[in-house]
């Protein structure tokens, strides 16, 4: 189910979109001159400049960047806890950074956890944006709600526990790699490890973005569940899409 809670300004998004990507006059202007010194006509040197400005430009402004590393860090973590001030009804946690958009400030897409703010309330993922002002202010506008149970909040034997970190460990890409060998009708690259549960074996929670096996399109998230069992074997043991 996706939630609508605000929305940016399109105009402010469409001026640091055009602020961004602006200046090509400027920079055309410069290829111009120098490649005249060079003996190129000012016709030749503008398509130069015109060339080099798309291949750089263009997959940067409005585009969503993947990130290297799927760690949140303290300015994220500090931004959803400034959003959460704002919200009634249930508490954001940041649990991997999934991308990052340029707008007229900064978009942060996040795999996160909500708990409402009921007695007995059990936590659950979520796709999370967050926006970021100009002036550092933040607010989440938009949640792509799942039913994915999210970690426990007490230890308890056969308990789904928090990963420490969103980088997939050694063992649980092992993990992940020998159980979707044999995988068909989707391919699932792993983002994070969101969360490992002791059973007999360990069962690892890892996050994956998710393709189509025929066009190799990204068609949305996915959570899987991959089992390493104590005799040594790995399977998928589930998979919950997310659009």
């Amino acid at each position: 189910m996706r939630k609508k809670i605000t929305a940016i300004m399109l105009t402010g998004a469409l001026a640091m979109m055009l602020a961004g990507c602006g200046g090509s006059e400027r920079a055309a202007d410069t290829s111009a001159a120098t490649a005249a010194l060079a003996g190129k006509t000012e016709t030749e040197a503008k398509v130069v400049a015109t060339t080099s400005q798309t291949e750089e430009e263009n997959p940067i402004c409005g585009g969503w960047t993947k990130p290297d590393s799927p760690v949140i860090t303290d300015e994220i973590r500090n931004l959803v806890k400034k959003a959460n001030e704002k919200l009634a009804g249930g508490m954001y946690d940041a649990v991997a950074l999934l991308g990052t958009q340029v707008v007229a400030g900064m978009n942060y897409r996040l795999l996160c956890t909500v708990t409402a703010t009921v007695p007995d309330a059990k936590p659950y993922y979520a796709i999370v944006t967050l926006y970021k002002d100009l002036q550092g202010n933040a607010e989440i506008t938009d949640v792509i709600e799942t039913t994915i149970e999210g970690p426990s909040t007490e230890e308890l034997d056969g308990g789904i526990t928090a990963a420490s970190s969103a980088e997939l460990t050694a063992d649980a890409k092992t993990a992940f790699d020998k159980a979707t060998e044999t995988l068909t009708g989707a391919t699932y690259k792993p983002v994070a490890l969101a969360a490992t549960q002791v059973v007999a074996g360990i069962n690892y929670f890892i996050f994956c973005d998710a393709y189509s096996a025929t066009s190799g399109v990204q068609t949305g998230y996915a959570m899987l569940t991959v089992t390493a069992a104590a005799d040594g074997s790995y399977s998928v043991a589930n998979i919950e899409e997310i659009k």
